[in-house]
């Protein structure tokens, strides 16, 4: 791994290791997925459900399974990320370099976002904003 992906643990959030790292990849299959890849290293984000991202001055609350609906979010493609945190409550929070943000609330009955990255870093936002967290090795 040529990159530390370690967390950051606060009383209310974990900082998420992507700052400085630009959106290589937007996808979309049962989840709309953002990859960051560097150096041989790679960052996943899947949203399985509903999340707002604001840009170019809209704000727009988009969903995975209205896949026509999803074009404003396609705008953070080469993008780089500038500020990202997971609220302790659930919340997923990304703030990008043109100042557009994506924002990911916890889903009562569902898992709302999972992040997976190089050398074992994992979190996941499970029902009712409970994150499990995995260290990389």
């Amino acid at each position: 791994m040529n990159k530390n992906y370690r967390l950051i643990e606060y009383k209310d959030h974990w900082v998420i290791p992507l700052e400085g790292q630009t959106v290589s990849r937007c996808f979309l299959d049962t989840a709309f997925g953002i990859e960051f890849w560097e150096n041989g290293s790679e960052i996943t984000l899947r949203i399985e459900g509903g999340f707002l991202f604001q840009g170019n001055g809209e704000e727009h609350k988009l969903y995975p399974d209205q896949p026509a609906a999803l074009g404003p979010a396609l705008s953070i493609f080469q993008k780089e990320v500038c500020h990202s945190i997971a609220g302790k409550e659930g919340r997923l929070y990304i703030e990008f370099s043109d100042g557009s943000r994506l924002s990911v609330a916890a889903d009562s009955e569902y898992e709302a976002w999972e992040i997976v990255g190089s050398g074992g870093l994992r979190v996941v936002c499970g029902p009712g904003g409970r994150l499990s967290v995995w260290q990389p090795i």
